[in-house]
């Protein structure tokens, strides 16, 4: 019987996450872009055109739509902030219409310099303690970017939910899994 009782509780878990972003003020999602593969997951293609860049697999777009549908099934509306990079802007566009945000400094950071770092965390803090309200952020953004704002290893898509002080910086509440 305890076995059994241990499965239900990350869904307990998520569905009172889920509860709270509709409800509560200042929260964020940080989410990682959905499933990409191809090209160079590093560069980025300054013109919007998404050459050399990886991009959202059909895995990936098809993961987008249902991340998407989670929240519109909620009556979830986030204000929607994104990577420029192609696989981060498609996940975002998927998932939550055209309604997003973008800013270059929160590209990836996964071999930048100790100066990019410090650039894209004074951005993304900047832009989430800008925006936190009754209306949730997400940030749609890259491993290593989400790892740097919350100390979180995440999968593809996977949603990292926490609240979010004047200044930006988030307090982990769980994670959310859509599979």
């Amino acid at each position: 019987m305890a076995f059994v009782c241990l499965l239900t509780v990350p869904a307990w878990a998520e569905q009172r996450l889920w509860e709270r972003l509709a409800t509560e003020p200042n929260l964020v999602v940080l989410m990682r872009h959905t499933q990409a593969g191809g090209g160079n997951p590093l560069a980025w293609d300054e013109s919007g055109g998404c050459k050399g860049e990886a991009n959202l697999t059909a895995e990936g777009k098809a993961h987008a739509r249902r991340i998407g549908e989670a929240f519109a099934a909620r009556g979830i509306r986030p204000f929607v902030i994104t990577s420029p990079m192609c696989r981060c802007r498609d996940t975002a566009r998927i998932a939550f219409d055209e309604k997003y945000v973008s800013d270059p400094a929160l590209r990836e950071i996964a071999s930048a310099d100790r100066e990019r770092i410090a650039e894209f965390e004074r951005a993304a803090l900047s832009l989430i303690a800008r925006h936190r309200g009754p209306t949730p952020v997400v940030l749609v953004n890259h491993r290593p970017n989400i790892e740097l704002l919350s100390l979180e290893l995440i999968d593809p898509g996977e949603l990292v939910v926490g609240r979010a002080n004047p200044k930006g910086e988030t307090d982990v509440l769980g994670r959310i899994r859509i599979p």
